[in-house]
């Protein structure tokens, strides 16, 4: 039987659309709930969530317009409904405005009392929009904005897109996505995979676990875990580059003809030098290359090191 051959093209839009509708609200029907508020300048929205997945997507104007999802039982409920009611008497719900800030807070009365809801809330917001989150778990989406973004999460997935500013995330699990941002970026996990793609702006990483996965950075890179891969493909390298684990293989892409100054050290160092100036072993690479220039640090305790040029 011939096996049909797929493009490598198609198979990576695949993998993002599935990755886009992760983050998609689940639901088809109406809003059960709808708020809406104006702003008079650039604005501040306050998050706290306990289990509900929020998506922000910022937009022209000034108009702040919060919906509201729900889940019964596993069934989406877009009119009034006296089970929903009750059940929402279980959560202190407030979705307010206070000046030019915005709460949305939904916690349950009772951690322990398991609840028959699932709600998930859709916010477009002013483009001028900073945020602050503090979630128990539900994943987390930010689009178009420009501000500072700080996300605190125990749980759930965490991406921001096309947005600029200021992002802070710490978060115990769950996967960070980051893509096409201009500002500086800081990233705290204990676990999770971390991509990131296009970005203007410096880049820092701790992770306790799950890879990293870097590309199209302008600006300088500390990606430091304590478990699992991290893998950097470079168009240019202006500014410090350092990469650290304590056990995965870390590799980095980077265009040739550039001067660097290198410290390489592994299990295995493996790269290809030509105008190299230094100490080359087996677990460690020294020097410079074109005369040195930018500081390229890659360390691991146990993993490989790759350091490849195109």
């Amino acid at each position: 039987m011939k096996l049909l051959k797929i493009p490598s093209a198609f198979l990576l839009l695949v993998l993002l659309s599935v990755q886009l509708a992760a983050f998609a609200t689940p639901f088809k029907t109406d809003p059960y709930l709808t708020k809406q508020f104006t702003l008079n300048s650039s604005g501040n929205l306050k998050i706290e969530t306990s289990g509900a997945s929020v998506a922000v997507t910022g937009a022209s104007g000034n108009q702040v317009i919060v919906d509201m999802f729900v889940k019964l039982n596993g069934q989406e409920i877009g009119t009034e409904d006296a089970e929903v009611e009750r059940e929402l008497a279980n959560y202190n719900l407030d979705i307010s405005q206070s000046g030019n800030t915005i709460a949305v807070i939904v916690k349950k009365k009772n951690n322990s009392s398991r609840s028959k809801l699932n709600l998930s809330f859709k916010i477009q917001v002013p483009t001028e929009m900073s945020s602050k989150f503090q979630s128990s778990g539900g994943s987390i989406s930010v689009d178009g904005l420009k501000g500072e973004q700080e996300i605190a999460t125990s749980g759930g997935s965490i991406q921001v897109l096309n947005s600029s500013g200021y992002v802070n995330t710490h978060s115990s699990g769950g996967s960070f996505r980051l893509e096409n941002f201009e500002g500086n970026v800081d990233v705290q996990t204990s676990g999770g995979s971390i991509k990131v793609n296009r970005l203007t702006g410096d880049l820092k990483v701790n992770t306790s676990g799950g890879s990293v996965n870097i590309t199209d950075i302008n600006g300088s890179i500390s990606a430091n875990t304590s478990g699992g891969s991290i893998r950097a493909q470079l168009l240019n390298v202006e500014k410090e580059l350092t990469m650290k684990s304590s056990g995965g293989s870390i590799t980095a892409v980077v265009p040739d003809g550039l001067g660097l100054d290198l410290d390489l050290s592994g299990g295995r160092v493996n790269s290809k030098l030509s105008n190299f100036s230094g100490e080359v072993k087996k677990d460690r690479i020294l020097g410079k290359i074109n005369g040195g220039g930018v500081p390229v640090t890659m360390q691991s305790s146990g993993g490989s090191i790759n350091l490849e040029f195109n």
